[in-house]
């Protein structure tokens, strides 16, 4: 058997979260436990995780700090393919120059080889379970969430792609398609790699249901809202239920929803309702400054809103006039600690539904939880880290 190249990796970190592509990739075919797999969507699913599970490796012990030598590789791997940040913010997050930053990427590819190879001669891996996608690590397991981040998509290049990918299969089963082209450019929340794994799956499942059929796809209005719509000859009952509970799972878990309907002449309807381009606004309670920078850099990439207040004293008032999405609530505070603003928080009927994420050195899971907070983090906060908690706030996961 070939030696594994670093190439072969680098191709599959490079589609980490773009199941059609990942599963794909010569990489899965070097795996029994991947390449054995029952379909696509298992297939890249056990790369993905065997993937998250190699860089984990590389982790270094606590005591090394972010952007040591010592955890260098780990820290550039997890920043470009699980983070999906440019070279240039690693560069300026690492304090490094660009070059420097891809000679590190090529050494910890390199090391993710080392650490892949005795997999692909059969030796065993710690426990992966498939079946859930749990890793038995819980920060893999959050990565697999936190790279779901809504991003502004502009919907009709995104189905063009869609569209574009599935050429071969409308050609082979004799699709009759059209689509309908909007009046001016349309925009809408989404991870883009889900959003396109979705339209594929939907698109891809109506015409193995019924080869020769005719589909015609539009993008329309509903309400303040935008949805694709995907009206097809074919009978409802020609579409397995099993492969639709998959597609409109898949979309649950980004805020999207499907929904099938008998169409017109006895044929079917399927609409994808979409999110809206609206900002999440963020309201951070923090007295220090630099941390308030911190958050603000690390949302600048997202479709983010972010309001500061540096008094907790004043943190009740403007969470009332305001209403944020999501409240980011320093502990250690002058004047008024954190836990009184939660409690007040809490309390009033105007604020009581905001979902709070503490953010502090003090890290108490359970009086946090106690007292109605979301999430609990425990400062120096990373990047993902905080994405991840303000997904789970908003209720993405």
């Amino acid at each position: 058997m070939e030696r594994l190249t670093r190439e072969e990796v680098h191709e599959a970190l490079c589609c980490l979260y773009d199941s059609v592509q990942l599963a794909q990739v010569p990489l899965a075919e070097r795996f029994p436990q991947v390449a054995q797999a029952a379909n696509l969507d298992e297939r890249a699913r056990r790369l993905r995780a065997l993937l998250l599970q190699a860089i984990e490796v590389l982790r270094p012990p606590r005591r090394f700090p972010f952007g040591s030598l010592e955890s260098r590789s780990y820290d550039v791997l997890t920043m470009r393919y699980v983070e999906n940040l440019s070279v240039q913010e690693m560069a300026e997050d690492l304090s490094l120059g660009r070059r420097q930053v891809h000679r590190d990427l090529s050494e910890a590819e390199d090391k993710l080889v080392e650490v892949l190879a005795p997999r692909v001669h059969g030796q065993p891996a710690e426990p992966v379970d498939m079946a859930t996608n749990q890793t038995g690590n819980p920060l893999a397991d959050e990565l697999l969430v936190l790279h779901s981040q809504p991003l502004r998509v502009h919907l009709e290049e995104m189905l063009a792609s869609a569209v574009a990918l599935l050429k071969p299969l409308i050609t082979q089963l004799r699709i009759n398609l059209s689509i309908s082209e909007g009046s001016s450019a349309t925009y809408v929340m989404a991870d883009p790699a889900v959003l396109k794994q979705v339209l594929v799956q939907t698109l891809s499942s109506v015409m193995q249901a019924a080869p020769s059929a005719s589909i015609s796809i539009s993008v329309v209005r509903v309400g303040d809202a935008m949805a694709v719509r995907i009206l097809s000859s074919a009978a409802p009952d020609s579409l397995p239920p099993v492969r639709l509970a998959d597609i409109q799972r898949i979309a649950r878990s980004q805020q999207m929803d499907c929904s099938m309907t008998g169409g017109s002449g006895g044929g079917t309807e399927l609409t994808l309702h979409l999110n809206p381009v609206r900002p999440v606004s963020v309201l951070v309670v923090e007295d220090n400054p630099g941390a308030v920078e911190l958050y603000r850099r690390y949302l600048a990439a997202g479709n983010y809103h972010l309001r500061s207040v540096p008094d907790p004293r004043l943190a009740f008032d403007m969470a009332r006039s305001t209403h944020p999405d999501v409240i980011i609530l320093d502990v250690m505070m002058p004047r008024m600690d954190g836990w009184s603003v939660l409690e007040q928080l809490t309390a009033h009927p105007e604020t009581a539904a905001i979902p709070v994420m503490i953010c502090s050195v003090v890290e108490d899971v359970q009086l946090s939880k106690a007292l109605g907070a979301r999430v609990c983090l425990k400062k120096p906060v990373a990047r993902g880290q905080l994405l991840a908690a303000l997904s789970q706030c908003l209720g993405r996961s």
